[in-house]
Order: structure tokens, then C-alpha cells, then sequence
């Protein structure tokens, strides 16, 4: 569902509003003025011509050439007249203007209209009507006026809104680019269009993001030569502890070299350029069956079952990242695994000590608790964060009800 506040919270739709109210507002006072100092005036002397020549045959109402009068001034004058078919005056300034020039008849005079006719008679007397045509008080200039009106509003702000929505498009790309980077996709540069600021600005990001793009890359091959570099000596190493005799020494030099290559491996895979996978379908509750044979000490608490479509690599890679995390400090792990309103919900929690840090010390890479000084690298949690936002997921850390860490996972499905 699209909330309204976030619509309404558009520069597109705030730009319409700014050129959309002042050509209303013109409108609208145009439309005043336009009664006050003309229909208004019309009507009023519509209506005090039309109450004259009702006085005029009033005052002649007792001769016999009463009739010849009213045809003159284009009065229809009838003796039968049936008011069931008649309604009020549905133009109140008309009315107001005429009962006001009707009273300097007399008090006793009133107006109706029908299809046709605006009827005038006396209540106490109504052996007698007076029919005028509409056609006398009515135009269709009023008409036109309105509908001129309304077009004009409704054309102006049709053309603005064009206008402003195709001066707004390279800003959206922008957006679509600069999310796109934030979650670490590769993006390419943007054309400049639009207006000038516009084009200074799209690129001025232009070149920050080849700037970044450029450090990245020299920090990568830096770090991955390091660590490739560091590979060659520890495999030479490794075949050389087997002449060791000592066993309980060729075992702690081996450990320390398991080590120190499963930390290579962490800043090799923290370096990686990401590339975005195709999606796969898969069964939530065979994917997270499959993840838990690979940990003794895991117990599924919750597994939904649905099929959705993801990117089943980088999702697997995330999750055993946190299983890993947790296999190092807790005696036992839970997992569930939970679809409700188009979200995919992961909690992975333990019962091992937990954390001192805050969920930003926690994904800030190479950052560790003051325990664990000496194991990892700090960068799992990182390495997870990256792969959940290339998947427009979200992460977040709680304390858990078992004693440990609560790492939960949100992926929009």
C-alpha cells in the first residue's frame, strides 16, 4: 500500500502544489471580483427592471388593456397557473437581489421558477401569475466563465506537472544510483541531464563515485595481495610442521595455522566485489533443514515452509556467517524461521555470553568485543551486513532470552 504522507512528501508533488495553489488562488479571486462587480450588478438590475414592469402592470392590473402591456414588455400574464410544478429559485443571488426589488411592491410578492419560467405572484391574491422567460436573467457567458476557468486550472497544472516530472526523472536516477552504491552494487556513472544544477550535481556524484570506487579498488588489491601473499608462507609451514615429532607442538602450530588462514579467508571474502546473483526459488523450510546439519549444537525452534525466491548463495553465505559467530562463544544455538506480511524472518540466538557492543561497534569491520581481543578478525558480522543490504534486507542485534546474542534477519520476499 502507498501511504499518502510518503506521496505526498515528493518534490514532484510539492512543485505541483507550489504552481497548482497561486493559479487557483488567481482563479478563485477572479471568480469573486467577477460576481461582486459584475454578475452581482447585472442581477441587480435584472431584478429591479423586471419588478418595475410588475409594478407597471400592478398599476394597471384594473384596465383592460393589462395584457397588451405585459405582451409589450414580453410578460406573460395568465389567470391559471399550477405552482406544483414549480421550485425555488435555485440562483439565491437572483432571488435575494429580487425579493428585495419585490418588496417595493409589496411584502405579499413571490418568485418560483420551473423549467421555463420564473413565476411571480401575490400569496393573497392569486387569481393572477406573471411568467418571465429565463432566457431574461440567464446566460450561458456565466457557464463559459466557469468552465473557462477550470480549464485553464486544470491545463495550467497539467503542463507544470509534465514540466516539473521530466526535470525531477534524472533526479530519481540519481536516487536509484546512489541506493544502489550504498548496498555496495556496482553502478555506472550517470549522464548528466536535466537543468544546470541538476547536471552539476549528478556530476559532482559522478566523480565522488569514482573517487571511492578508485580507493576501493587500491585497498582491495593492497588487502588481497597481502593476504595471498601470506597463503604462500603458511603452506610451506604446514609441510614443514610434519617433521616436528612432537605432536602436542605440530598440533598447536597447526591450530594457530588453521587460523590464520580462516582469518585470510575473512579479509579475502571482506574485500570481495559482490555481483549480483539471479534469483532462485527455494523452500524456506529445506533451506534452514540443510543449514542445520552442518551444526550439532543447533536446535530448530520454528521452520515455516514456503516457497520464495532469493539469492540462495549470498543468503547462505549470511546466515552460516552468524552460525559460525555463535558456534565460537555458546554451548547451544537456536534458530527460527518465521513468513508473515511478505517478510522473511531469521533469529539465530545462543546461550553463550553475549555482547558489551552496540548493533554499529557490532557490523563496523574489525571492531571486537574486549574478550576477544585475540580471536577473529571482526569482520563476520560485517561481511553479513553487506550480503543482507545487497539483498534490501535489514539486520539487527537483541540480547536473548537464552543468556547470549539474538542476531535477527529480515528479507522483503
Amino acid at each position: 500500500m502507498i501511504k499518502w504522507s510518503n506521496f505526498s512528501e515528493s518534490l514532484l508533488v510539492r512543485s505541483v502544489y507550489l504552481i497548482t495553489i497561486p493559479i487557483v488562488l488567481v482563479q478563485i479571486i477572479g471568480i469573486v471580483i467577477f460576481f461582486e462587480l459584475h454578475w452581482d450588478l447585472v442581477l441587480k438590475r435584472s431584478a429591479q427592471s423586471i419588478s418595475n414592469e410588475i409594478k407597471i402592470l400592478e398599476m394597471q392590473k384594473e384596465t383592460s388593456n393589462v395584457n397588451n402591456y405585459a405582451n409589450t414588455l414580453q410578460i406573460i400574464r395568465t389567470e391559471k397557473f399550477n405552482l406544483d410544478e414549480t421550485s425555488e429559485v435555485s440562483n439565491w443571488i437572483f432571488k435575494k437581489r429580487m425579493m428585495n426589488s419585490l418588496g417595493q411592491i409589496s411584502a405579499d410578492f413571490k418568485v418560483l421558477q420551473n423549467e421555463s419560467y420564473f413565476i411571480f405572484f401575490n400569496e393573497k391574491n392569486t387569481d393572477y401569475f406573471y411568467l418571465i422567460p429565463k432566457k431574461r436573467v440567464e446566460t450561458k457567458t456565466v457557464s463559459g466563465f466557469f468552465l473557462w476557468t477550470i480549464a485553464v486550472s486544470i491545463i495550467l497544472s497539467l503542463i507544470s506537472y509534465l514540466f516539473i516530472k521530466k526535470q525531477i526523472q534524472p533526479l530519481k536516477r540519481l536516487g536509484i544510483i546512489t541506493r544502489s552504491f550504498g548496498r555496495g552494487i556496482e553502478t555506472p556513472n550517470l549522464k548528466p541531464t536535466g537543468s544546470s544544477e541538476v547536471r552539476g550535481l549528478i556530476k559532482d556524484f559522478n566523480n565522488m563515485h569514482n573517487n571511492i570506487i578508485s580507493t576501493l579498488d587500491n585497498q582491495r588489491n593492497m588487502l588481497a595481495g597481502i593476504s595471498h601473499d601470506l597463503k604462500t608462507p603458511l603452506t610451506r609451514i604446514n609441510l614443514m610442521i610434519e617433521e616436528i615429532n612432537n605432536e602436542t607442538l605440530r598440533g598447536s602450530i597447526s591450530q594457530n595455522i588453521s587460523e590464520m588462514n580462516i582469518m585470510l579467508n575473512h579479509y579475502l571474502d571482506f574485500i570481495k566485489n559482490e555481483k549480483n546473483e539471479n534469483l532462485d526459488e527455494i523452500n524456506t523450510s529445506n533451506f534452514i533443514s540443510n543449514i542445520a546439519q552442518n551444526y550439532q549444537n543447533l536446535e530448530i525452534l520454528v521452520n515455516n515452509e514456503s516457497k520464495i525466491f532469493i539469492r540462495k548463495n549470498q543468503i547462505t553465505r549470511a546466515v552460516m556467517n552468524i552460525l559460525d559467530n555463535a558456534n565460537k562463544f555458546a554451548k547451544k544455538i537456536f534458530i527460527s524461521s518465521n513468513l508473515a506480511n511478505n517478510m522473511w524472518k531469521i533469529d539465530i540466538e545462543d546461550n553463550g555470553p553475549g555482547t558489551t557492543l552496540s548493533q554499529e561497534e557490532l557490523i563496523r569491520p574489525f571492531v571486537k568485543g574486549s574478550d576477544q581481543l585475540n580471536q577473529g578478525t571482526g569482520l563476520g558480522l560485517s561481511i553479513v551486513q553487506k550480503l543482507i543490504k545487497l539483498n534490501n534486507g535489514e539486520l539487527k542485534f537483541q540480547k536473548s532470552s537464552h543468556g547470549g546474542l539474538k542476531v535477527t534477519v529480515i528479507l522483503q520476499i
